[in-house]
């Protein structure tokens, strides 16, 4: 691991020297990833917001993503870079990593996409009311090798400009090729990153102290011992299935494989497409039987998946605190307050 610093004034020309070998996709003010361009300025390339909008997986695990030979033996594209990925959204990779690269098979198309994908991360200094990444898992509002999460750089903001850390070798030489941009930093400024850090620690105990008593909460085995209980039935009424939870989520992997005709080809095409556990045909089988016909018991499943299920295969909740899910739901369905009322 090194620690440099780099002027926000330099950091465009810093990108723009990358952008010749790569596609460089930055987050906005917008909470959305642009693609970068050399007319960019620093005030722009403000990457001090919270997560995006859309989940990471939409650079690894595509919607609507052909999956044939053909397909994977196509020319490869320039590798990407991700830059202002946050913390919440590097565990998430964790997961996919686990079920996509580590398994008995692994899927070709996500270790495509995984090898060509560079991920430059940075903190999250400014915690926002549906973030609760330091409330479960032992998260933490900025990226850390220490939770063994993978990025090539992670940029700190502080005054003039960030610290910078790598968190791989293909980040070294990236830091080693571009220098001349760099330079060691000072004993306040790493100072200024330490203030910075405690101070988003606060700011999510804020937001959150509503949830206080979830804190780090053992929720594997919460929802394990309340499985059978009564008030899932309760907790999932205001639930309109819309699997918008289920599809902004940066850790759900679920998929179905859909063959349609190609225009202009004889043969069929073979797509994958993003699965949800609401929706009543996750569950069903071939001779029409359903594990989950009802609501409660697919709005359950989702929990259990997450909390339950993904911490006993992988050592990992499937939940890192981003509060996708409830700021897209319509029903405003907030995953802390559902684990508050099993709590009780």
């Amino acid at each position: 691991m090194k620690l440099q610093f780099i002027l926000k004034s330099d950091i465009n020309g810093f990108l723009d020297t990358l952008s010749v070998d790569n596609n460089i996709f930055y987050l906005t003010k917008d909470l959305a990833y642009k693609i970068f361009s050399k007319n960019e300025t620093p005030e722009t390339l403000n990457i001090d917001v919270i997560r995006s909008s859309s989940p990471i997986k939409m650079f690894l695990f595509t919607h609507n993503e052909e999956a044939s030979a053909s397909e994977l033996d196509a020319a490869s594209q320039k590798p990407n870079i991700i830059f202002g990925v946050k913390s919440c959204d590097l565990n998430a990779i964790k997961v996919l990593d686990n079920v996509f690269l580590s398994g008995v098979v692994v899927d070709p198309f996500y270790e495509r996409n995984r090898q060509n994908t560079l991920l430059f991360g940075s903190d999250c200094p400014d915690p926002q009311h549906m973030c609760f990444c330091s409330f479960i898992g032992d998260g933490k509002p900025y990226p850390d090798k220490d939770q063994k999460q993978t990025y090539d750089l992670n940029f700190s903001t502080i005054e003039e400009g960030y610290i910078v850390e790598t968190g791989s070798e293909a980040g070294e030489k990236i830091m080693e090729q571009a220098l001349a941009f760099f330079k060691d930093p000072s004993d306040e400024q790493l100072g200024q990153r330490t203030a910075m850090r405690e101070q988003s620690f606060k700011k999510l105990d804020e937001v959150n102290k509503n949830y206080a008593k979830i804190k780090n909460a053992d929720f594997h085995n919460l929802t394990k011992t309340k499985f059978l209980s009564e008030s899932w039935k309760d907790y999932c009424k205001t639930c309109v299935q819309c699997t918008g939870c289920n599809n902004i989520c940066p850790s759900c992997y679920c998929f179905y494989l859909n063959e349609q005709s190609k225009e202009g080809h004889e043969l069929f095409e073979k797509l994958r497409l993003w699965d949800a556990c609401h929706y009543t045909t996750h569950g069903r089988t071939a001779g029409g039987g359903n594990s989950r016909p009802k609501v409660y018991e697919r709005f359950r499943n989702r929990y259990q998946c997450k909390l339950n299920y993904r911490k006993e295969n992988f050592d990992l909740y499937g939940c890192t605190g981003c509060g996708r899910c409830f700021v897209v739901s319509p029903c405003k369905i907030d995953i802390r307050n559902v684990i508050n009322e099993l709590m009780k």
